[in-house]
């Protein structure tokens, strides 16, 4: 097993530009990508922004952005970023929301970095070194059953075919609900696909 770990510093200031932009930009324009995904202004600086800076720190790691696609050498590693995971909630003032950029090698990941820009927190991760929390080792919970355990549910689908799609999804949603000692649905929408 290779060890990435001395690439570490390195996602760590690219997050660190990131984390300016998001802080110091408006949304400003958005694009719609789907049923309710959307791409705001900030999720392309952001992308440029770490594309020329991972490119210039190390030329010989391709990148891969959610807006943008692909570019660089991409025959061994790739950086993969979403600029803004959570635009939705960014664009409606919510601060949860992360920059989240990885590391991958023979399609999987081996090194991550997630930072929660307007919460004021940080996870890394590296293949064989644990993961981290603001720079303290973190590990998975030790509630024994899931009827102890707070559970997260994400989003649903909406628009053309939703009702299929969601049937496992509630489904799901309804044993977690019924079975854990509590289910936090932390959601957003964009304006106009509201029920």
């Amino acid at each position: 097993m290779t060890d990435y770990t001395d690439l570490l510093p390195v996602a760590h200031r690219a997050l660190d530009v990131a984390q300016d932009l998001i802080r110091t930009m408006q949304p400003g324009v958005l694009t719609a990508k789907g049923d309710r995904d959307m791409a705001s202004e900030v999720d392309y600086a952001i992308e440029d922004r770490v594309r020329a800076f991972l490119s210039e720190q190390t030329p010989e790691i391709g990148f891969l952005g959610e807006e943008n696609g692909l570019s660089g050498a991409t025959e061994r590693l790739l950086w993969a970023l979403d600029p803004v995971d959570g635009t939705v909630n960014l664009v409606h003032g919510s601060p949860l929301c992360a920059i989240s950029l990885a590391l991958i090698t023979e399609n999987r990941s081996v090194l991550g970095v997630i930072d929660l820009p307007f919460l004021g927190n940080r996870y890394s991760a590296a293949e064989g070194h644990g993961a981290h929390a603001d720079g303290r080792p973190i590990a998975i919970s030790a509630t024994p059953r899931g009827s102890e355990a707070v559970v997260a549910l994400g989003d649903y689908a909406v628009g053309h075919g939703a009702t299929e799609k969601n049937r496992a999804r509630f489904a799901l949603t309804l044993g977690w609900i019924l079975h854990s000692r509590s289910a936090a649905r932390l959601g957003s929408r964009p304006k106009g696909l509201e029920p």
